[in-house]
């Protein structure tokens, strides 16, 4: 069985920026994930974040040619982020209820493990919800994964407490990237 990863965000768009600390191992990683040596998921979110990211700083990205609009840049991004292969995105899951004092709360299932999640870590609302859809390959999709992948430093430094809330091991492109995994 492939080793499966967890791609934050800002592994992704770290790929496509060479100024961005492990440029070269987060390529390298994606690289090893597209030839098929490493399975990968992500959450529906982060085709929002790189959309946003990639719109807020489109003239970093745009590239040629150099008439190209923030949407279109957004747009080519998006369709980059699609066509990754070896990539799975996790979705929101289904909808289920919570009790919140005397009150009835329903909602998409990944963000009721984010809320708990976030009860317990104090990362923000955004990693909060990354870390719930690692919850959720696992519980709902069947997906083991193995590794959170990240340069988040926030979730970095919860990696311990993240790790035994959703028994997944946080790590950054540098770290696994000295790791060997059976293909």
């Amino acid at each position: 069985m492939r080793t499966l990863l967890y791609l934050d965000t800002n592994i992704i768009l770290a790929r496509y920026a060479p100024d961005e600390p492990q440029h070269e191992e987060t390529k390298n990683l994606l690289n090893k994930i597209e030839e098929g040596k490493l399975a990968s998921v992500t959450s529906i979110l982060t085709l929002i974040e790189v959309v946003s990211t990639i719109s807020r700083a489109y003239n970093r990205f745009k590239g040629e040619p150099e008439s190209m609009n923030r949407e279109e840049v957004a747009g080519a991004f998006l369709r980059r982020v699609i066509n990754i292969r070896n990539l799975d995105l996790i979705p929101m899951g289904g909808e289920v209820s919570i009790d919140v004092e005397e009150q009835r709360v329903k909602l998409p299932a990944l963000f009721a493990v984010a809320l708990e999640i976030g009860s317990k870590t104090g990362v923000k609302t955004l990693d909060n919800i990354h870390l719930a859809a690692t919850s959720i390959a696992s519980r709902i999709y069947g997906h083991k994964i193995d590794y959170f992948i990240t340069l988040d430093e926030d979730i970095l430094k919860h990696g311990e407490d993240i790790k035994d809330l959703i028994e997944v091991k946080v790590v950054t492109p540098a770290e696994i990237s000295e790791m060997t995994f059976d293909s």
